[in-house]
């Protein structure tokens, strides 16, 4: 299996697009993955089978212009984390990302950065966190909103019960990231 940067760069087409959108497909060990970024941030990463994908792409293009082929300095490092993060040697993604919500949608997202690797919280557990415990429903819609697949963790939210519940990547994604960040948390992870 090639690395995810031998993929990503081999994916590349194009040069650097300095201040516009640059997207690009990085090769994981979940599948591929679509990357959009600007020349200061990450604004989108999902698996390239994600049923909303193509609206959520239509949108960026929609409130940020059209979305070329091409490399930056961002992207370079996503690849780089990336890589590190599939290698089970760091999951302290020090990425820049934009996404742009209702207020409580980004609480909500701030919210799942701070799940530590390994571990999960319920949807009511953050509700709570953030002072509005009756907000769990809630929380579910903004976690489904997330944009920024594994960097911001919608995978480590679980529903009440234990239960493994809704991720856009699908079920069998979310099982892989948490099995292999309990495999590494104890070791690799707290370390990174």
């Amino acid at each position: 299996m090639h690395s995810t940067q031998a993929a990503a760069v081999a994916d590349l087409r194009g040069h650097a697009i300095d201040g516009k959108l640059v997207r690009t497909k990085i090769s994981t060990p979940l599948g591929s993955m679509i990357a959009v970024v600007d020349d200061a941030a990450l604004l989108l990463l999902e698996f390239e089978n994600r049923v909303a994908l193509t609206g959520e792409l239509r949108r960026l293009e929609r409130n940020f212009g059209l979305i070329g082929s091409g490399t930056n300095t961002v992207l370079k490092t996503l690849i780089a984390q990336l890589d590190d993060y599939f290698a089970g040697e760091s999951a302290d993604f020090q990425i820049p990302t934009t996404q742009h919500g209702t207020a409580f949608e980004e609480a909500v997202w701030q919210a799942l950065r701070q799940i530590p690797p390994g571990q999960t919280r319920s949807y009511g557990y953050i509700a709570e966190a953030l002072g509005q415990p009756e907000r769990s429903r809630e929380v579910g819609k903004a976690n489904g909103a997330n944009r920024i697949s594994v960097v911001v963790p919608c995978h480590r939210v679980i529903g009440s019960d234990g239960s493994l519940v809704g991720y856009g990547g699908g079920i069998w994604r979310k099982k892989w990231l948490l099995d292999h960040e309990r495999r590494y948390a104890w070791t690799s992870f707290e370390h990174g």
